[in-house]
């Protein structure tokens, strides 16, 4: 029975004359893919058909190209209707009749190319659109819009970001025509498309607006931070009230509010939330917009919290509940929501690294802790055709995962942990910096290794006797990593600490505590103790922090350095320790020491993979496995992503 507290999230709702049936929708990302022709791959249907079939009411896809391509350009990279109107229509019939069936309605979201007035190009080249070229682009949407519903979709939203923020923001539309100066006027094009694209498709066709509220932009380009007080060089809310009555007046359905603007120097971490964002990013936002227009307002941004989604709903600050990456972490989370199974909601980390840090990299974009995002065409996992004795060693996301997979098909499975329970090191990031999701992890894996009767042994290290005493065909060694430790005058001393003692309260540290180490961990610790006022000094031997390990998606590691800033860090960075004293710790940059006071001092200077059993029992048994940091340190999906492309195979 569903929990009244999320009874709101399955309301119905209309946006125009389109019945929707819950207040759940997931926002436009740039997941799926598109052939040569522009139109959407079987991969990409079956990507979205799947998110249908998990219970969310609307799908927003991610953007479509509107404006013309190279004449001398023969193949598509992104959806793009205008390319091959034939091809475009008869994939997207073939995908909305699926995801129809399902009873989930899907918006395409259409987007203008980065070309004329936008600010990537004024940037470059100073380009400015002719009225020529601005009747050319109105058309362009509208003609995609027509070809869009011939395909099946029941509405579209257009993207203000990119190309057309060039036109909407005064701190880029230099045009002293009837599409520059006022409101009005840099808002003049968007009014047009929503006209064209009414007059092309019927009034009855709806029409959102993707609206960045708010740029969150400083002097020189710099991003600000939700609590940062500072002068908005770029849209700030009152502008976008008064662009949104604009835009109602001119036939606008409704509005998908977001904020933050990509610059050409960065993309905005307030338009991918990292981990270290607070729950429900825009609703401030959203509740303020909702006071001003009468259509329906949507918002996303880390609102994967039920009860305060349901909460926002019945309090009138928007219409519709966002899930993006979260719909791809779990594309059943509506189902399991409204049917009572929240402890089976595979939760979402925030990482980015799996979607937008993949996608950056070139890479398919999907999911770190759900291997099958954006790969549901390859081969389920399948009951084993021999069922096999399986002994996993080690609790930490590699070893959970194979212990997962393992008993999902079948297998007998028997984990080693020696600590006190799973997580390996997720127990200890989960404890600090916002990451409440690495702890529902967890969770969702102790839930999900329970429900598979899988023998979990905690506080037992294995042994090669242990092992042979269960007599297992197939052996997973998943031991993962420990600190790496520095040999320096003064290390015995009781002054020094390291960051997992300090997230787990094991050392209580004084006001002066210096981070030794610039990586993620260390800069991770070194946030926390700065949030609660201890005076941080964070020293790294490269020339800036988060340089060294596995690379961060670009908008995590922007926030966490501008957090730290925030905080009062001081950064030394091509700087060694040298050694520790009564005094505090003694560092070397360009060959002159100096001291930092300290009360303690912590060394986190990363991880090596720690001592394994694999050498020595990896030819007593027919299948022995190396997986995760055991073999090579990794980052939380290159573990998961390991463990479950071994386990479906064996």
């Amino acid at each position: 029975m569903m929990d009244k507290k999320v009874r709101a999230l399955f309301e119905p709702f209309t946006i125009k004359q389109l019945k929707l049936k819950n207040r759940l929708f997931m926002p436009a990302m740039g997941i799926a893919t598109a052939d040569e022709n522009g139109a959407y791959t079987d991969a990409a249907s079956a990507f979205y058909v799947t998110r249908a079939k998990g219970g969310v009411g609307l799908i927003i896809t991610g953007a479509n190209a509107v404006t013309a391509l190279d004449p001398q350009q023969t193949v598509c990279t992104d959806p793009t209707p205008g390319f091959n109107p034939e091809a475009y229509i008869a994939a997207g019939q073939k995908m909305t009749r699926q995801i129809h069936d399902h009873g989930t309605m899907i918006f395409v979201q259409l987007a203008a190319g980065l070309v004329g007035d936008s600010w990537l190009e004024q940037s470059k080249r100073c380009q400015t659109m002719t009225l020529a070229e601005i009747r050319q682009l109105v058309a362009s949407f509208a003609e995609a819009a027509k070809i869009v519903k011939a395909a099946g979709f029941d509405g579209v939203e257009i993207e203000t970001g990119s190309m057309l923020d060039g036109f909407t923001l005064a701190l880029y539309n230099q045009r002293r025509d009837d599409y520059g100066g006022e409101l009005q006027n840099r808002f003049r094009i968007v009014t047009e498309i929503i006209a064209a694209i009414k007059t092309t498709c019927g009034r009855d066709f709806p029409v959102i607006v993707r609206l960045a509220m708010k740029s969150y932009l400083k002097a020189g380009g710099q991003q600000a931070l939700p609590l940062e007080e500072f002068a908005e060089q770029g849209r700030d809310v009152d502008e976008a009230l008064a662009a949104a009555v604009l835009l109602v007046t001119a036939d606008c359905d409704g509005f998908d509010v977001t904020a933050g603007i990509d610059t050409p120097e960065k993309s905005s971490y307030w338009k991918y939330s990292p981990v270290y964002f607070d729950k429900g990013v825009y609703l401030n936002l959203s509740e303020t917009l909702k006071k001003v227009v009468a259509v329906p307002v949507l918002a996303a941004g880390k609102m994967d919290d039920p009860e305060l989604a349901a909460e926002a709903l019945v309090q009138g600050k928007l219409d519709m509940v966002g899930l993006g990456r979260p719909l791809l972490a779990d594309p059943e989370l509506p189902d399991k929501l409204e049917n009572a199974e929240s402890q089976a909601i595979r939760p979402c980390l925030g990482c980015n690294d799996g979607c937008l840090a993949q996608l950056i990299a070139g890479q398919k974009a999907s999911c770190t802790v759900n291997p099958d995002c954006n790969r549901e065409l390859r081969t389920r996992i399948v009951a084993a055709e021999s069922l096999k004795k399986v002994v996993v060693v080690g609790g930490g996301p590699a070893g959970m995962e194979a212990a997962r997979v393992s008993a999902l098909r079948g297998h007998q499975v028997t984990l080693f942990e020696k600590s006190y329970g799973l997580g390996g090191k997720l127990k200890y990031s989960s404890q600090r910096i916002l990451k409440t999701a690495d702890r529902q992890l967890i969770h969702w894996y102790e839930n999900q290794l329970e429900g598979l009767t899988v023998e979990i042994r905690l506080d037992e290290p294995a042994t090669p006797e242990k092992i042979a005493a269960i007599n297992p065909e197939i052996v997973f060694i998943a031991q993962g990593s420990e600190a790496k430790q520095l040999e320096f005058p003064g290390m015995d001393s009781e002054k020094v600490t390291n960051a997992i003692d300090v997230l787990t309260d094991k050392t209580f540290v004084g006001p002066r505590c210096p981070a030794i180490g610039g990586g993620l961990a260390g800069c991770e610790a070194a946030l926390h103790l700065a949030m609660h006022r201890h005076k941080m000094v964070i020293v790294d031997s490269a020339p800036e922090i988060l340089a060294a390990g596995i690379p961060m998606a670009p908008a995590n590691q922007q926030m966490l350095k501008d957090l730290l800033v925030f905080y009062r860090s001081e950064m030394i960075t091509s700087a060694q320790l040298k050694a520790v004293t009564e005094e505090g710790a003694v560092i070397e940059k360009n060959g002159e020491e100096r001291l930092l006071p300290a009360h303690h001092v912590m060394i986190a200077v990363g991880f090596e993979p720690a001592p394994s059993l694999y050498e020595e029992i990896q030819n007593d048994y027919p299948q022995v496995y190396n997986i995760g940091d055991s073999q090579a340190i990794k980052n939380i999906r290159a573990a998961i992503w390991a463990a479950n492309d071994v386990a479906r195979t064996i």
